[in-house]
């Protein structure tokens, strides 16, 4: 049952596949403790602690017999996550996903702006698969966390009129090369100029975090154009990979964005798992929402904390999403206890595994880290790793054959036993014309360190497990890498 509800709540891509008994992230309904996880830029499995932690609030939960247990239980979890990224008088909404974050992000614009809008998304196609759609107030999939099926595509109901726009600024060229801040900036601005010139209001993207590890929008340039167009435009900050740092958030709240995440990505807990933290002044203007009849299909009434809740004027069809407060505690238990470590030791592991990437990276002909040597590429705070595999010409190697290999088990008596552990990576992702897989580093993984440092290991020795499975991991890529062009 615990498990049942660990996976409820969620659309398609939460359903898990009986003949495989994991959801189409490759993930599984418990623990995969046997398994190797750098996939965060995606999903991965649940951690012990964030599994031990789930199934501790499900029994004080489940067992109580106060009627208000579950709504207060949500309070709770929104007030941690206050604790860890809020500022004095800012509000936290829960949703499933990230993508359900857009949703609700426009409808807040929609009720704090008025009139024509347009929803400006920086670098869409490093964020999540069903985000312009589900910024443009549109069904994302063929299903909803509350409805079996909805048409994808279509608009949701209540968001057609007047229906909003979307418009998109990449940040990178066709190549695939990360275009310059100043250039991503500069075409931010005109579109927001020609919008305004155009009597309409614009909801800008701030992309903290890519699925690459890319940024897009400075926010000294979102903050000139949130002082210049006064309460004709609003900020909402990507932070749904979750790579930033607590301070950044809080300091984002304080410049007046809304800013989303999720517990899903650099937290690891199991997927999906959302929140988007609203600032003082955005929560002061939400009055008497008038919530769209459609959206009832994507959030919760206990997603809402009472103060928003009691101004929406219409009945939520659900009343909690049990199985999104289960997976929030599960990346609450890891990031409470990662933002509990002092920065220079975060930083100290952060950096061991850039460096070790890099090595054997650069180390191996046949790989090619994208975005090497960038201006703001390969730093100190990287945590996402985009790696091309080359075949013998120098051609890209297609990279699903690959990513399904490291998955696989290779039982064969000729080879290393570490060829029989199953490595998950980020799937594949497209950049320009080229194919690239990730690695990743998770909060879970740096809270290992931290606990066996704890256990008077010296640091060299705490980290030591972790570079050992990179290490084991780019041996089974050599490997696989190698066997797939003896048979092409």
């Amino acid at each position: 049952m615990f498990e049942q509800l660990l996976t409820s709540g969620g659309d398609e891509r939460i359903a898990v596949d009986p003949s495989t008994g994991r959801n189409r992230y490759g993930t599984p309904p418990g623990k995969a403790c046997d398994e190797v996880w750098f996939a965060s830029s995606t999903a991965t499995a649940i951690s012990p602690r964030g599994y031990e932690a789930a199934l501790e609030a499900y029994r004080s939960v489940i067992h109580s017999d106060d009627a208000c247990s579950i709504p207060a239980w949500f309070d709770r979890i929104r007030a941690r996550l206050l604790r860890l990224f809020g500022t004095s008088g800012s509000e936290v909404i829960l949703s499933s996903s990230g993508t359900e974050l857009e949703i609700i992000a426009l409808f807040l614009a929609r009720s704090i702006l008025g009139g024509p809008l347009t929803n400006l998304i920086v670098g869409p196609g490093e964020t999540g698969r069903g985000v312009l759609l589900g910024a443009s107030g549109r069904h994302f999939l063929g299903s909803a966390p509350f409805v079996e099926r909805v048409a994808r595509g279509y608009l949701i109901e209540g968001f057609d009129i007047p229906e909003s726009t979307t418009e998109t600024v990449e940040i990178r060229d066709g190549c695939g090369l990360a275009l310059s801040a100043d250039t991503v900036d500069h075409e931010v601005v005109e579109k927001v100029e020609t919008n305004i010139a155009n009597n309409r209001c614009v909801l800008i993207h701030l992309l903290d975090c890519s699925k690459t590890n890319r940024s897009g929008l400075r926010r000294s340039t979102a903050s000139a154009l949130m002082a210049r167009y006064g309460s004709r435009v609003l900020v909402v900050v990507d932070s749904c990979q979750l790579r930033c740092s607590p301070e950044q958030i809080r300091a984002d709240l304080r410049a007046g964005f809304m800013v989303m995440i999720t517990g899903s990505k650099f937290a690891a807990g199991p997927p999906f798992s959302g929140a988007i933290l609203l600032p003082p002044k955005i929560r002061e203007q939400l009055r008497c929402l008038d919530m769209p009849p459609g959206l009832l299909a994507y959030t919760a009434a206990d997603d809402w904390p009472f103060a928003l809740r009691r101004e929406i004027r219409r009945e939520f069809a659900v009343t909690d999403n049990f199985g999104a407060g289960l997976r929030w505690e599960a990346a609450l238990a890891e990031l409470e206890k990662l933002f509990a470590l002092p920065v220079q030791f975060r930083e100290s592991v952060i950096r061991v595994f850039a460096n070790a990437i890099e090595r054997h990276v650069l180390g191996n002909p046949r790989l090619e880290l994208i975005d090497h040597g960038a201006a703001d590429g390969f730093h100190s705070a990287r945590t996402i790793f985009s790696i091309v595999t080359l075949a013998q010409d120098g051609a890209s190697l297609a990279p699903d054959a690959v990513y399904r290999a490291l998955r696989a088990p290779l039982r064969d008596s000729s080879l290393p036993k570490a060829f029989e552990r199953v490595f998950h990576v980020g799937q594949p992702v497209s950049i320009g014309n080229r194919d690239a897989l990730r690695i990743c580093l998770s909060a879970p993984q740096i809270v290992d360190v931290a606990e066996r440092m704890a256990k008077e290991q010296m640091f060299e020795a705490a980290v030591a497990p972790l570079l050992a499975d990179l290490t084991s991991l780019f041996s089974k890529w050599q490997h696989v890498t190698d066997d797939l062009c003896r048979r092409s």
